[in-house]
């Protein structure tokens, strides 16, 4: 499945405040490139192109983000993210439906991750539809010491695959 506006980086539009010169940079959202799509196949031992349940990818995302300082001059980042998806049913998707995970991590810009979370998606395929697209909103909050702004931080973005996923996924791209 083709990937729409997917790149190693994304940077969020500008951060909102009344005084635009004071506010610190938003994190930079990136969709992780070998885990931004997956192929679900059914049980067993088959991996040949009738056994395909599901295929899914990041298609594109938007997002905003407000930065709030308190007082004692700590303060957050509020990301709010839009997550466009799209699905194709496969030849072995019988019940018209599709399930999925993907995650949201927040990384230091060094790469450690700090936090992270597995969501759930759905998708339903109607009618004689074989292709659906599915928006996931989501706010991310990242608190931020002093010294910091939203630049300190990378938001990362991918699907929860499974060890055979990944092994897949990165086959089909290429990748070892």
């Amino acid at each position: 499945m083709a990937l729409v506006g997917t790149a190693a980086a994304f940077t969020l539009a500008a951060c909102s405040a009344p005084d635009i010169s004071s506010v610190p940079p938003c994190p930079n959202v990136v969709i992780v490139d070998d885990i931004a799509q997956v192929t679900k196949f059914l049980d067993g031992p088959g991996r040949d192109l009738t056994d395909v349940v599901l295929e899914v990818a990041i298609a594109s995302f938007d997002g905003e983000c407000v930065t709030d300082f308190d007082a004692g001059a700590n303060g957050q980042v509020a990301v709010d993210l839009v997550l466009v998806v799209e699905a194709t049913r496969g030849p072995a998707n019988e019940d018209r439906q599709g399930r999925y995970d993907f995650f949201i991590a927040i990384a230091e810009t060094e790469g450690e991750v700090i936090a992270k979370r597995v969501f759930p998606g759905e998708v339903v395929f109607e009618g004689n539809r074989n292709r659906v697209a599915a928006q996931e909103e989501l706010t991310q909050m990242i608190p931020l010491r002093p010294g910091e702004n939203g630049a300190d931080y990378d938001i990362l973005i991918g699907f929860q695959l499974t060890a055979d996923e990944l092994v897949y996924a990165r086959r089909q791209q290429g990748l070892r």
